[in-house]
């Protein structure tokens, strides 16, 4: 089982973003086994960290293979996708490797293990609030 997190802070960007994707989530992570985040952000960009305090975040399990991770953690070190934050009015390929929104990287690492969590081949972008939309995720009580 892969365990996604879906999370906010209070900043003004996961303001904007929630508001902007009709969320109420602005991030979205995979947790490793060893309950550190693996995902992109702003600040890092493609990372491996541990869990910092949020104001909400709720965690739900995808009956996937183990290379969901592995797909994910090759993309370590790749910076967060800030020309896809001006390039949301215009149709980016989110697929594009070079850079990771949080959200793009969640869904090319499931593709990646040929388990894909939404028809993403028919979307331009894909956000949090996307991939909270699978019918693949268990909600985790």
């Amino acid at each position: 089982m892969i365990t996604l997190q879906f999370s906010t802070t209070k900043g003004i960007g996961n303001r904007v973003i929630r508001w902007a994707t009709w969320s109420p989530f602005s991030h979205v992570d995979l947790v490793l086994d060893d309950g550190r985040l693996l995902g992109a952000t702003a600040r890092f960009g493609v990372s491996v960290r541990d869990p910092e305090p949020v104001k909400a975040s709720v965690r739900f399990q995808v009956a996937a293979p183990a290379e969901v991770v592995e797909a994910a953690r090759s993309q370590i070190g790749r910076p967060y996708d800030w020309p896809g934050i001006f390039g949301w009015g215009f149709r980016r390929n989110w697929q594009e490797q070079d850079s990771w929104f949080c959200s793009e990287l969640i869904a090319w690492a499931f593709q990646q293990a040929g388990h894909p969590l939404l028809r993403f081949d028919k979307v331009w972008r894909v956000t949090p609030r996307d991939i909270l939309l699978s019918p693949l995720l268990e909600a985790i009580d």
